[in-house]
């Protein structure tokens, strides 16, 4: 070859060379880091030599193993001679078991006993560069005890053997018996001599040979230290018995085989299985260091520190990708910024500097989203120091503490329940004494915590109760059962009360009961109010029976002007009547009529009260309050069937405050939300509101059965209900969306349903947006005063579509001279009004085919908007004179129409 090309190849090997130390460097500074963490003890030392001859070893590096299984502390740059006086002497082959290994560079393991220490390890030595060894040892104190006492009791094995009961035998690699204890004998009646020398399997029934020969095979090939076999063994008689077989394998002076005991040597068994565990925890370095890196019950993670004090992430284990979802390719040498939310990355990079500052261990908690769930940690950053003891490297460690924080959240609620519940809740020990009570207890009864505590609840006993009460009582809980019952009681104050009561056992895993806990709850009120509710019966079924008597004498009250109204009548078209005789009749038909008339305004005004229409009572409401109390109310109803109920407010505080019928309100959304939660069976009611310019939009939303679309508009009819099948599963009457849809028109606003069948509803209504302040303007058209002054050559336009009404009207108004046009329905009117400027005043019925009065008047307003218009109906309510008066009538009257009342108010309007 070139001497050219030999360079070059001798360069790229060297440059090969470097880059392997280089890499060999960095993992063996990671296992290093990693030994930190180990419980076995690592030290590497430096030889010392004098004259060429190595005499002592300096300590360059421990671990925390090292001090925990030595107690040996502050050893860095001290010599092992110093550290422990006398090892020198006592212990000369541990020093000369290190310079072996340095001289030879072949690793070592090996026991020793260190006198000073007075303690046992096991080690393996190896050298990792000239001039240097590394020590990984352990513990074995507790082992080496039981291994002296097996060597001790081996001592004995050949004198023993002689008088064992169990069987001792040793046998070569292939099988044959060499050694067999005189208990062959006396179990078998085979003698020593003629056992020794013949295969095993000869003493053993056919069907066990192979299952044998397969052990005999395993504890060979495997060396096995110990192996446990049940076999069927043949007596010299022909007699079978079976023996616990007890073998390992066996080898000595190049001598292989196995050796056993037929019988029961269990405690070798586990000082053999505990031998073997140890010598499994010492493989080889790395990959036993890398074992612990990805096994350990911890999401573990390696940051490395730059020199400009930034953060890459160098690594982390398998346990910490399962739990979070990250991949150790994916995060590796990237910076916190680079892996998690800016939000996240900037608290834990100030953890980072927290442990770098302090320069020792930094534990803390943190939440993290992984996998889309909300999670726990508990975290110890362990910062990690150079040669020169510059923090180089951060080891994190974490444990997912979700599930206690959880468990503690769900104790802290099950205390906060208790401790706020508004029943009573006493808790015992098994002999009665109160260990616990809530502060309801002192608010219920009068005594503290302080004066019941170890005291028996039989200070409660008011001595108005049964014994018997009391026997069965015990009687229930002592036997692990539930007594529910009520106590008669006195508190402190010497006050009587009763209270129901549910008293159970706690009882341990073993079935022992180690506590009672009481629920109470004071219901002398509700006895107050059985009492109260039997009188309301009584006086119900009272009532009853007056509302029978009252229907009877509504019907007499009924027929008897009736009968005066329909009787004169019938006389007055008798032919001779005298005009004294006239004018009585009509005189008693009116007063009739007049009876009649009072009558029926009582009946409307009783079955307005019936019905629930009420008068609106407006006031400012704090819409803000009003759904946290609704809510606040519904919300154990919603927690009882496993439903979220939530509420939104729109507004803040000082804006949602309206003027409007809070009663009303409050019941319109009771109705709502009692419908939403009857009607699901799981999900959510959400109720809340928004404003809209002048208006508040609520809205009831639920998760139940929905509406079809053809019931949208009929579920607001009283008694509806979605189908027949609802009112097998769900209680009610069917009125509360038509009485919700009545209060919403009330105050001024619309109610809608958006729902699919099987899909949930939303119901939205509105209201207007009053705040304090804002005045709504009312109209008002009353007479007050006569007008005086001739109604000649004035013209009105009468829309009746009655005939007898018509005529009462004209005949009422004949002496007026007034000109009289006539329009039989609404639309009539308007083409009237259109055709006849010479109209003054329109009389305007309010029902009529083809267009009502409303419609009519609207039109006529848009025509003569100055024009008056009197809306007359037999309709009374309030809610029907706002609506003429908002469809442009100047003034209302109710029928049957008072002559002298009509003509003043068309004077009035005409002259105003």
């Amino acid at each position: 070859m070139p001497k050219k090309n030999k360079v070059a190849a001798s360069d790229n090997c060297q440059k090969e060379l470097a880059e392997t130390k280089e890499a060999a460097a960095a993992s063996e500074m990671l296992h290093r880091n990693l030994i930190d963490y180990m419980h076995n003890g690592y030290a590497c030392c430096r030889v010392v030599t004098e004259k060429g001859r190595p005499v002592d070893l300096i300590h360059v590096e421990v671990n925390k193993g090292y001090e925990n299984l030595t107690g040996l502390k502050n050893v860095i740059g001290r010599k092992i001679t110093e550290v422990i006086p006398g090892i020198a002497d006592s212990n000369p082959e541990l020093l000369e078991n290190h310079f072996r290994v340095v001289e030879s560079g072949i690793a070592e393991k090996f026991e020793i006993y260190i006198e000073p220490l007075h303690k046992w390890y096991e080690s393996t030595i190896y050298c990792p560069e000239k001039g240097y060894t590394v020590a990984i040892f352990d513990d074995i104190t507790k082992r080496k005890q039981a291994e002296q006492a097996l060597q001790n009791s081996e001592k004995k094995f050949r004198s023993i053997t002689e008088q064992m009961s169990e069987i001792v035998f040793i046998t070569d690699s292939s099988g044959q018996i060499s050694f067999i204890s005189p208990a062959i004998e006396k179990i078998t009646d085979y003698k020593p001599h003629e056992v020794i020398g013949q295969r095993f399997t000869d003493f053993l029934s056919e069907e066990e040979v192979p299952s044998a020969l397969s052990a005999y095979k395993e504890v060979m090939l495997k060396q096995s230290t110990t192996h446990v076999i049940v076999l069927k063994f043949m007596r010299k008689n022909g007699t079978f018995f079976f023996g616990e077989v007890h073998v390992q394998y066996y080898h000595e002076s190049g001598y292989s085989g196995t050796i056993g005991v037929i019988h029961d040597i269990s405690e070798r068994n586990r000082c053999e299985r505990t031998r073997i565990e140890y010598e499994k925890k010492l493989l080889d370095g790395k990959q036993f260091l890398q074992n612990i890196y990805d096994t350990v019950n911890h999401s573990v993670f390696v940051i490395d520190v730059l020199p400009d004090g930034s953060y890459r992430y160098k690594s982390i284990n398998r346990l910490h990708e399962i739990r979070t979802g990250l991949k150790n390719e994916a995060i590796s040498g990237k910076s916190p910024r680079e892996v998690l939310e800016p939000d996240v990355a900037a608290t834990v990079t100030g953890y980072y500097d927290r442990c770098i500052h302090k320069g020792s261990s930094t534990e803390y908690e943190e939440t993290h989203m992984f996998k889309g769930k909300l999670s726990w940690w508990r975290t110890i950053l362990n910062p990690v120091r150079n040669d020169s003891g510059h923090i180089y490297r951060i080891i994190g460690t974490s444990t997912n503490i979700t599930e206690h924080k959880l468990t503690e959240e769900k104790l802290k609620t099950l205390s906060f329940a208790i401790q706020q519940s508004p029943t009573v809740v006493v808790i015992t020990d098994p002999e009665g004494n109160i260990e616990y009570i809530n502060p309801t207890f002192t608010e219920h009864t009068g005594y503290t915590e302080k004066e019941v505590i170890g005291q028996n609840p039989r200070i409660l006993k008011s001595g108005l109760m049964e014994d018997s009460v009391y026997e069965e009582f015990w009687k229930t809980i002592l036997a692990g059962n539930v007594w529910h019952g009520e106590f008669h009681n006195k508190k402190k104050n010497g006050e009587l009360y009763w209270e129901d009561a549910i008293v159970s056992a706690i009882v341990n895993q073993k079935g022992v009961i180690t506590n009672f806990v009481a629920v109470k709850e004071d219901i002398t009120e509700k006895k107050k109010l059985w009492v109260d509710l039997i009188a309301s019966k009584e006086k119900a079924e009272e009532s009853d029976r007056l509302k029978t008597a009252f229907l009877a004498n509504i019907s007499h009250e009924i027929r008897t002007p009736m009968n005066g109204i329909l009787g004169f009548a019938e006389l007055l078209k008798e032919p001779h009547l005298s005009g004294e005789e006239q004018a009585e009749y009509i005189e008693l038909i009116n007063q009739s009529g007049k009876r009649m008339l009072a009558l029926i305004n009582d009946i409307v005004d009783i079955s307005r009260i019936e019905a629930g229409e009420t008068m609106i009572h407006v006031e400012p409401t704090h819409v803000n309050k009003l759904l946290h109390s609704l809510c606040t109310f519904f919300r154990p109803l919603a927690a009882n069937k496993n439903l979220l109920l939530s509420c939104n407010n729109g507004l803040s505080d000082e804006e949602c405050v309206i003027e409007t019928d809070s009663a009303k309100l409050t019941q319109i959304l009771t109705n709502l939300v009692q419908n939403g939660l009857k009607f699901s069976v799981e999900g959510e009611v959400r109720v809340g509101y928004i404003r809209k310019e002048d208006l508040l939009e609520f809205s009831v939303s639920d998760s139940g059965i929905g509406i079809p679309e053809s019931m949208k508009e009929s579920i607001f009819e009283r008694f509806r209900q979605v189908d027949n099948s609802l009112t097998r599963h769900h209680e009610g009457s069917g009125l509360g969306l038509s009485i919700s849809k009545a209060y919403v028109e009330m105050l001024g606003g619309t109610i809608r349903v958006e729902s699919g069948e099987g899909n949930g509803s939303t119901f939205i209504f509105t209201l207007p947006f009053n705040p304090p302040g804002v005045q709504t303007p009312e109209h008002h058209a009353t007479v007050t005063e006569s007008a005086p002054g001739s109604l000649r050559g004035t013209t009105i336009l009468l829309a009746e579509d009655d005939a007898v009404s018509r005529i009462l009207i004209k005949r009422s108004l004949q002496e007026e001279n007034l000109t009289i046009l006539d329009a039989w329905n609404g639309r009539d009117a308007v083409q009237m009004i259109m055709q006849h400027p010479e109209i003054d005043l329109v009389l305007m019925d309010i029902k009529m085919p083809v267009m009502n009065g409303f419609e009519a008047s609207r039109e006529i307003k848009k025509l003569r908007p100055e024009l008056p218009i009197i809306a007359q109906t037999a309709f009374t309510s309030k809610e029907e004179r706002l609506k003429a008066l908002e469809a442009g009538c100047d003034s209302f009257m109710s029928k049957p129409i008072n002559k002298q009342k009509l003509i003043e108010l068309i004077r009035l309007l005409l002259h105003k």
